[in-house]
């Protein structure tokens, strides 16, 4: 049974005890005062039956040839006030009402503690709802604050890793083409196309190798693609890859560059960059807008 179940329920016959008191008690102001007129109207008959029987004494020593008279005194001598017996009844009332009045004192001392105690229980909880309430709000602001520092290390880890990136351009791919393949650096040519990050999964292959990575960024004139699977300078190769929100697209181009596993740089991703070569028109502009509506990650020099 629910709480609001057990409240009604009291609720209900105190509604009815208050009903039911009233009726009695409009009752019981009638009957008292019935009770007093009968009480007066007795007093006066009283009195009446007094006076005429001291009439009839009178009447009957001057008239005493009347002989109806005798008979009226003989029968009014005998005659009584009869006696209105309610004193016990009342008693019995208002002794009744005394105990009722004692045992309602009681039950509002009692119903009084209860509340108190009620009252108090309440309060700690609130007061401990409150504090949990706080607690928690807390944790999740924390919570908020550690993800946005995850996020501003990661991205802070990101720009280092795009500023040490070496930038592919046109004069870049002539530098490359005419050094050694064995060459263990290489130099970072000017950029002559602004880059735009780009995160994408790219299928790479080559007459002899095909392999995935994943690109970090993008520009009008190539594509880097970080992959632990290198292929030497000069490897023509096919792209397969996905501008956000458009179809897939194929591309060919030549490697101009490579960036090895080094241990002493773990934040920069190894990989190669890759020059687009003889680009279909609709694949040099859907790649060319994309560039152009995207934020550069630099500017070109």
């Amino acid at each position: 049974m629910s709480p609001s179940s057990n409240t009604h329920r009291p609720m209900a016959r105190e509604a009815e005890l208050a009903r039911e008191e009233s009726e009695l008690s409009s009752q019981e102001s009638r009957l008292a005062d019935q009770v007093s007129r009968a009480t007066q109207e007795a007093q006066s008959l009283a009195s009446r039956l007094t006076q005429v029987r001291t009439e009839l004494a009178r009447a009957q020593s001057e008239h005493s040839e009347d002989v109806s008279i005798p008979e009226i005194g003989a029968r009014l001598q005998a005659a009584a006030i009869p006696e209105l017996a309610v004193d016990a009844a009342r008693e019995k009332a208002l002794s009744a009402r005394e105990k009722a009045l004692e045992a309602r004192r009681q039950a509002t001392q009692d119903m009084t503690i209860a509340l108190h105690a009620f009252q108090q229980q309440t309060s700690a909880l609130t007061q401990e709802l409150a504090e949990a309430e706080a607690r928690l709000k807390e944790v999740a602001e924390a919570a908020a604050r550690a993800r946005r520092e995850q996020e501003a290390a990661r991205a802070r880890e990101a720009q280092k890793a795009r500023a040490g990136k070496p930038q592919f351009s046109p004069r870049a791919a002539a530098a490359a083409s005419s050094s050694s393949d064995t060459s263990p650096t290489f130099r970072t040519p000017a950029r002559e196309h602004s880059r735009v990050r780009l995160k994408t999964n790219i299928n790479l292959g080559s007459d002899s190798n095909f392999f995935t990575g994943f690109s970090t960024d993008i520009s009008e004139g190539g594509v880097f693609v970080a992959t632990v699977e290198t292929v030497p300078r000069g490897t023509k190769v096919d792209l397969d890859l996905m501008l956000p929100g458009g179809r897939p697209l194929k591309a060919s181009g030549v490697v101009r560059w490579l960036r090895e596993p080094n241990d002493h740089t773990p934040d920069l991703m190894p990989g190669v960059g890759v020059q687009f070569q003889d680009l279909q028109p609709e694949v040099a502009s859907l790649i060319t807008d994309f560039v152009r509506r995207r934020e550069p990650l630099f500017y070109p020099d």
